[in-house]
């Protein structure tokens, strides 16, 4: 389908609806249903006679076969409701369909529809002879051809499907409308490379789809794709980013640039405002330096790390472009801190909590931190934002609209486990079409991430830029991303 531009979306309290899905719209009476999952297994036997017979072949026996069952005022084509015909009704079903189809065409179905699902269908065609193998691997490629609900055999299928429900009467097609006629009787005509395609195919699947959205039985699809899954094996696929040792240059560059800090900065190192900057500028060189040394460019914590890099360089921007407006700005930041850890001890120190000896939080360590500028006794706690601005809101504020839109929001969902973020890093995808290419967990990390390292690099430069009308950068940090610029 067509990408919807995030534009066209209606904004409903706190969620974005597609045209389709909005409930002012289509969302109250839309009903979504899988390709693959719901209506496929119905139709396999349709699928196995084109694929196996050839499509101008496959379609000329389908139209003698559709002639014969209207005779006989059998003109189904889902197996579940074949399977609910007479036991009478369902030999001479397949009868009809033996006329003009081998056996051993839809010997493979014999696999998944055992006697305890439908044991006239598995008598009529089930071989002892068979080789397993050999039919487990045509249902798999069948399966494969037709996942997606846009693949042409999918189409082709469709197609029958139409001209089932056309010869049992059920649909009248008036020729008023323009395109719908012409592409029902031109259809099987045509090759899937004809030009014409591109027009009817649409028109083929989306009758199918308004015919069969409440006529398949999703129990027996469910039961359908069970089988074919117990009898084939998960083939996982692991996405590894084989990039190049990152270069260390950079890195080289900002620790040398944090040394040459710490070395000229002598005359500044009793103001607030030089505690809270470079403590903020060191703290994100920290992260940096750890996902850099210990490797962990390509893991979830490199991602969890880079997020709050960025938070920490926003925080640290905002109070530079605020500090000419609010002077204590940087004595407020660090109150606000002091008045988390507080919290935190507070509620210790009440009982209702408690740590063990070896957890990270020690009791003490926080006290003496709290009490560090004034006595705990004047330290106010605030449980919401710093400067009562949002994160948000201080990206917007600080002109870095694309850094919080794009970067942090993708990064958020590492920090939050959400399910996008589960499923890049911990899901491998099956490469099975038979298990309709389900996620497999990534017990074994097998699958890597993308590196963080060029982004990472990215926010160390704004950092520095930030701070470089107060700090003075040294020449050989200035040349080296001049030149790489």
């Amino acid at each position: 389908m067509e990408k919807i531009e995030l534009a066209k979306h209606i904004k409903q309290g706190d969620t974005f609806y597609t045209p389709f899905t909005s409930p002012k719209g289509l969302g109250d009476i839309l009903s979504l249903s899988s390709w693959a999952r719901c209506w496929l297994p119905e139709f396999l036997w349709i699928g196995l006679i084109i694929r196996k017979q050839g499509r101008k072949k496959g379609f000329e026996n389908m139209s003698y076969i559709i002639e014969e069952l209207k005779a006989e005022n059998m003109v189904i084509p889902q197996l579940s409701k074949i399977f609910e015909l007479s036991s009478e009704q369902q030999k001479r079903y397949w009868s009809i369909i033996a006329r003009y189809v081998k056996k051993n065409i839809l010997l493979p179905l014999t696999l998944v529809i055992t006697p305890d699902i439908n044991e006239i269908f598995y008598d009529f065609f089930f071989d002892f002879s068979m080789d397993i193998d050999e039919n487990i691997s045509e249902l798999l490629n069948i399966a494969k051809e037709t996942t997606s609900f846009h693949d042409e055999l999918s189409t082709d299928i469709s197609f029958i499907v139409d001209w089932f429900y056309i010869k049992n009467g059920r649909v009248y097609i008036s020729n008023k409308i323009d395109i719908l006629p012409t592409a029902i009787s031109e259809y099987y005509k045509c090759n899937h490379e004809d030009e014409v395609m591109k027009m009817y195919r649409p028109i083929i699947r989306a009758t199918f789809q308004s015919l069969c959205s409440l006529d398949c039985s999703k129990e027996f699809s469910e039961k359908m794709w069970k089988v074919l899954g117990e009898i084939s094996e998960c083939n996982p696929l692991a996405i590894v980013w084989d990039e190049e040792k990152e270069k260390m240059d950079f890195y080289k560059i900002t620790k040398q640039t944090i040394e040459y800090f710490s070395a000229n900065n002598e005359d500044k190192k009793m103001e607030s405002k030089y505690t809270v900057i470079m403590g903020m500028t060191c703290y994100i060189f920290r992260i940096y330096q750890e996902i850099v040394e210990k490797q962990m460019q390509n893991d979830i914590s490199g991602r969890v790390l880079f997020r709050t890099m960025l938070e920490s360089y926003i925080n640290l921007k905002y109070m530079i472009q605020l500090e000419k407006e609010v002077p204590d700005i940087y004595d407020r930041f660090k109150a606000y801190g002091n008045g988390k850890y507080k919290l935190v001890m507070a509620k210790l120190r009440e009982g209702k909590y408690t740590v063990s000896e070896n957890s990270q939080i020690d009791e003490r360590i926080m006290e003496l931190l709290v009490n560090e500028d004034m006595d705990e006794a004047f330290v106010n706690i605030s449980v919401g934002y710093f400067d009562k601005i949002s994160v948000r809101n201080k990206f917007k504020n600080c002109g870095e609209e694309e850094l919080y839109e794009i970067y942090y929001e993708y990064a958020t969902n590492f920090a939050h486990g959400i399910w996008g973020a589960v499923r890049e890093s911990s899901m491998l995808i099956c490469d099975n079409p038979a298990h309709i290419y389900h996620c497999v967990p990534d017990y074994y990390t097998e699958q890597n991430l993308r590196s963080v390292c060029s982004d990472c690099e990215m926010v160390i430069k704004k950092t520095f830029e930030a701070i470089a009308s107060y700090i003075e950068l040294p020449e050989f940090y200035n040349i080296y991303v001049s030149q790489g610029e």
